[in-house]
């Protein structure tokens, strides 16, 4: 399909419209990301109450029952595959 004269000036035109605008917005997004200063912290909000902070505490007392030192680990050994085919299967016959 042959474009005429017309048709690549229109869409050239069109191309570099876009080009403004993805440069404008790339602009826009490195001032306002770089040069802008940091938010103003209001401090702490007043009157409102968060979570009480909680402690954990782990009582490892229980793995060193009788019960649990009979356990055995629960996986069988891993066998090896026997070897299937040629050493090297990219050989021609």
């Amino acid at each position: 399909m042959a474009f005429t004269l017309l048709q690549r000036k229109k869409m050239q035109q069109g191309l570099v419209l876009v080009l403004i605008a993805v440069l404008f917005i790339t602009a826009s997004v490195l001032w306002l990301g770089f040069f802008q200063s940091a938010p103003v912290s209001l401090g702490e909000p007043q009157g409102i109450v968060g979570p009480q902070s909680q402690s954990v505490e782990v009582n490892f007392g229980v793995l060193s029952l009788p019960l649990l030192q009979e356990l055995n680990t629960p996986v069988e050994p891993v066998q090896e595959p026997e070897l299937k085919g040629r050493s090297n299967p990219f050989l021609p016959f």
